[in-house]
């Protein structure tokens, strides 16, 4: 299971900004943000075939229609959170309430799911690529800087101007 971050950090101008990460802490001092750059290594690089659940820790103030390309994602279950507990070097959600399943209308497969705030929801995916047409070869990502090499999709929030701020992360299929 993928344990994921919705953040709100701020850039050097002191703006708000919205991005995405992992639990584990990262930036000066050993660790002031959970967020990572859409241009940082990739974190979501899951193995073609694979069926992976995510649970995504929204730590912002606002909803976010979080949208996956390559994949249909189905909604588990939603559970409140009230703050981070350190388990060996990453964070863990502490939860302040019982999980709940999927609203009526996101009932099956989902390419866009809104995230609460202070909820963690989880997800079920497969990554199933699909097939070249005849004759037609689809190249690896030429980004160098996911550190890892596949073919690269993302995931980010649907409102743009959370997207043109960095909610956006690289998804690559090995």
């Amino acid at each position: 299971m993928r344990i994921l971050t919705l953040n709100e950090d701020y850039d050097p101008y002191g703006r708000l900004i919205q991005r995405m990460g992992t639990n584990v802490q990262v930036g000066k001092g050993g660790g002031n943000t959970f967020a990572r750059n859409y241009m940082d290594a990739a974190t979501e690089t899951p193995k073609a075939g694979a069926t992976e659940v995510w649970q995504i820790v929204n730590t912002t103030a606002d909803a976010h229609p979080m949208h996956f390309h390559l994949v249909n994602v189905q909604v588990l279950q939603r559970q409140p959170y009230n703050a981070f507990g350190p388990t060996s070097g990453t964070a863990m959600p502490n939860y302040s309430g019982p999980a709940t399943g999927p609203d009526p209308t996101e009932r099956g497969w989902k390419e866009t799911v809104k995230m609460y705030p202070g909820t963690v929801t989880t997800v079920i995916m497969r990554f199933d690529l699909p097939a070249n047409p005849p004759g037609v070869t689809v190249p690896n990502s030429l980004n160098p800087n996911l550190g890892v090499s596949g073919k690269e999709y993302v995931w980010h929030c649907h409102i743009l101007e959370h997207e043109e701020h960095d909610m956006m992360r690289p998804l690559v299929v090995t």
